[in-house]
This record gives structure tokens, sequence and C-alpha cells, in this order.
């Protein structure tokens, strides 16, 4: 009799177990948007490129995201074209931001970032970088002042498909493909365009961005269009 009750104990613990692992499991596939912070398995990081940069930062060998998705700024993944409009963005909730906005008339019931986080925020914080998110610590999306400092240091060329970045400090080069941007269709796909992770300083609803076609530029787009990201490794 106590064989049989013992049989039956270790069924039921072993019943209560499985179930217990379902439940775990089923939960975690409804949290699509949840980012560990160490690298995303099957997206290894690639080489730093050294480009002998003042600052130290070196450039990956390839772009975070693949050919036709696009990231708006702020998002932890990729989009197609599609969904890179104000309607799904991340930080947007019915025309108003809910963060990186310092003027409560851009904000959603009068939002601050320093009324809510007690700082005023100026670029994209490391859970909100996608490059640190999906390839891990010490990789981030470029600065403004690290887009500058690539262009200031760098003699740009066209390639057979992209531009070729060639440091004029140590010979070594990065490529960019150009691939356009996203806002609701693919758009000039034979321009680079890609983010920075700096906001605009009076305009909260756009960030910096470099753009590349015959001449390059640092300029300022929407947050909620999509575009290509180049990560850094920073020291």
């Amino acid at each position: 009799m106590k064989s049989t009750y013992t049989t039956i104990a270790l069924a039921l613990r072993f019943l209560i177990v499985l179930a217990l692992t379902f439940t775990i499991v089923s939960c975690g596939d409804d949290d699509e948007y949840l980012i560990d912070p160490t690298p995303v398995v099957g997206n290894t990081p690639p080489e730093a490129v050294d480009l002998g940069l003042p600052s130290g930062t070196k450039w990956a060998a390839r772009n975070l995201n693949t050919t036709n998705n696009f990231v708006p700024w702020g998002a932890h993944s990729f989009n197609s074209a599609k969904f890179c409009t104000w309607e799904y963005y991340t930080f947007d909730m019915s025309d108003a931001l809910t963060k990186y906005c310092s003027h409560a008339n851009y904000g959603k019931d009068g939002y601050t970032d320093e009324s809510v986080l007690g700082r005023k925020l100026t670029e994209l914080e490391p859970e909100d970088d996608i490059a640190r998110q999906w390839w891990g610590e010490g990789w981030r999306i470029p600065s403004k002042e690290q887009w500058q400092e690539l262009i200031k240091f760098c003699l740009i060329t066209k390639g057979s498909k992209n531009f070729i970045l060639k440091s004029r400090l140590n010979n070594n080069s990065i490529e960019l493909p150009p691939e356009g941007y996203g806002n609701g269709s693919s758009k000039e796909a034979s321009k680079c365009y890609y983010w920075s992770r700096t906001l605009h300083e009076s305009y909260d609803y756009h960030a910096y961005c470099f753009i590349y076609s015959t001449t390059y530029t640092i300029s300022h787009r929407d947050r909620a269009w999509g575009m290509s990201i180049r990560p850094v490794k920073e020291n």
C-alpha cells in the first residue's frame, strides 16, 4: 500500500511541474516586446572596426537591421515600412508623446521627462537603444556627435552597391548600404538614412539622423520614421 501511495505522489509531482513549465512558456510567448539585456540569439555582433577616431569609438562592420526592415527612433524591434508611422510609434499616444519630451505642449496630458522622471532626456537611454538591447554591453546607436566625427575623418565614395567610408587616419573602412527610409512605404532606397540616438533640442517629435546620397548631412526627421541602424562600440 505504501508503495502505491509513493507512486501516486511522484506522478502528481510530475504533473504539477509539467503544468508550471507550460504556464511559464505560455506567458513568455505573450510578451513580445520584452527585451533581454544580453545579445539576441542568432544576431551575433560583428567586428567593431577601428577607424582611428579621436574619441576611440569603433563602428560595426554591418547594420543591425536587415534589408527592407527599418527601426523607428526608440523602437525595440525592426518593422516593415508599413508600421513606421505615428499610429504605431512606441512613445506616442493619441498624437502626444509619452517619453523623450521636454515641452508640455508635445506631451500626453502635459507630460515632460523632468516632471515624471526628474531629469531631461537628450538621447535614447540604454533600455530604449535597440543596438544595446540586441548586441549587449558597449553597443549603442551613434550619437549626433559620433556621426559628425565619422564624417570629419572619413572620405566617402560610392562602391558597386554601398557607400564606402574610408578613414583618413588609418585607411580602415566601413560600408553603409543605401536602403532609404520607411514611412508607410519604403522611400528613397538609393540614399542612406541612419538614426542617431540624439533627440532634437527644441522639436521633441524629431531626432537627428545621418543622410547621404551625393552629399552628406546631419539632419533631423520624425521619430516615427523607420531608418537603418549602424551601431558603434564605445570605450
